[in-house]
């Protein structure tokens, strides 16, 4: 075991007082003491076997006994059991939320759980046959950065039977978790019966899963260099749209398109996650002959195709009403993503003006005095469908069409009205 922590910094161990843990903490008190400032434990009491009770008596007496503060939790999952939820999953979420809520009061610098070599086996295995390879690491990083404090894993390259030898050879006490052996859970079935079976294979090395890990580590920093790289070239963002080259994005291998709307989403909403399933509907859509689609809708943001481009929008970015806007003097307007000013000058020939949105069967005039329905001038100018509906429209007392956006203004009042787009431009090139 190679200490990765400051003589400094004050630990914490997670100990459950199974064989692993036991053995980190009779290493921590007897070979690296000289390592760290100070040395606390915490110990989370599940009460879901009768000899929780007697480990829990057993670590702080054993705590006491070495002058070693032992802080112990009593985690209630009768309500998991009732839902008929994976204990496991649930347990481990709770843990963690004790445990950072421990280093927060202790002011601990560094948690130190103690996964070894062999966990790191049946990690790696467990996430390539339950399809959680390729957006997250296969294994457990020996040490990773959470709130406020380093978790390190001290004996991740230390084997089980290394363990079980220096617990022999140091006759360090523990207790055996008789549920370790119930292959009901998948973990333990990996643990317990598949891993042994490949090892009893000539052929086979469970080992090297290993080399799989490091080769997958290696692989997602290139796909998240891609990734930032493609960001950074080809997706324009302001605080309400970001707006990806369609064509572009299309020529990326899959996993760094995944990478580059998992980054973009979070912009947005940092907790929902779009399944790999979802992701290669949205791939297909993007490389059809599709013009223009939604591709998904959420209460915090929106994603479509637009012509050439894939925009992720934030929902009601601003403030939008279909309510008509009364123009009775000179100034500016604000309506929906535009900014309109209308200048004294145009009061000269009415009294009154409005604005609002789109109508069915609404024309305007040409310059070559012919006609054009609004809806084909918003066609034809590639104006998304969900911009088409929000386009302010600027009418007189008769209901002739002066403006449409920042697309078209009647001859003779282009001195008198401007309208100004307040959003990206989605078309620019």
């Amino acid at each position: 075991m190679k200490p990765d922590w400051k003589n400094t910094d004050h630990l914490v161990l997670a100990v459950s007082t199974g064989i692993d843990s036991m053995v980190l903490l009779h290493q921590l008190i007897h070979h690296y003491r000289e390592t760290y400032h100070q040395l606390s434990c915490v110990h989370v009491h599940h009460g879901l076997r009768e000899a929780s009770d007697h480990e829990a008596a057993f670590i702080e007496r054993y705590c006491q006994a070495h002058h070693i503060p032992i802080y112990i939790h009593h985690l209630d999952l009768e309500d998991v059991v009732i839902a008929g939820r994976s204990i496991q999953n649930e347990a481990r979420k709770r843990r963690y939320a004790w445990f950072d809520a421990m280093m927060a009061r202790l002011e601990g610098n560094c948690l130190l759980t103690a996964h070894h070599q062999d966990d790191q086996l049946e990690t790696i295995f467990y996430r390539i046959f339950t399809g959680r390879s390729t957006r997250s690491p296969l294994g457990m990083n020996d040490h990773e950065k959470r709130k406020g404090y380093q978790l390190i894993r001290p004996l991740i390259h230390t084997t089980k039977q290394q363990i079980r030898d220096y617990q022999s050879q140091y006759h360090v006490p523990y207790y055996e978790d008789e549920s370790n052996q119930s292959n009901d859970y998948v973990r333990n079935d990996i643990r317990n019966r598949i891993l042994p079976t490949i090892a009893k294979n000539p052929q086979l090395q469970n080992e090297q899963l290993l080399k799989l890990y490091d080769m997958q580590v290696s692989a997602q920093v290139l796909i998240r260099q891609q990734a930032f790289r493609f960001i950074d070239e080809h997706v324009k963002k302001d605080l309400n749209r970001i707006i990806i080259s369609r064509n572009e994005f299309n020529q990326e291998l899959i996993h760094v398109k995944i990478k580059i709307l998992d980054y973009c989403i979070s912009q947005f909403d940092e907790v929902t996650s779009i399944t790999e399933k979802a992701y290669h509907d949205w791939f297909e859509k993007l490389d059809s002959q599709v013009a223009q689609t939604a591709l998904m809708h959420t209460n915090k943001w929106h994603a479509y195709i637009v012509y050439d481009k894939l925009i992720l929008t934030a929902n009601d970015a601003r403030e939008f009403t279909t309510q008509k806007v009364h123009i009775t003097k000179p100034g500016w307007y604000d309506f929906g993503d535009y900014r309109i000013h209308i200048m004294p000058q145009l009061f000269e020939t009415n009294d009154a003006f409005w604005i609002r949105t789109r109508y069915n069967g609404d024309r305007v005039v040409l310059h070559s005095g012919h006609h054009k329905k609004v809806s084909r001038l918003m066609i034809d100018a590639k104006v998304p469908t969900l911009l088409r509906e929000r386009m302010p429209i600027v009418v007189d007392a008769s209901n002739r069409i002066l403006a449409v956006g920042h697309l078209y203004i009647r001859d003779r009042y282009a001195n008198t009205i401007h309208i100004q787009y307040l959003g990206d431009d989605i078309n620019e090139k």
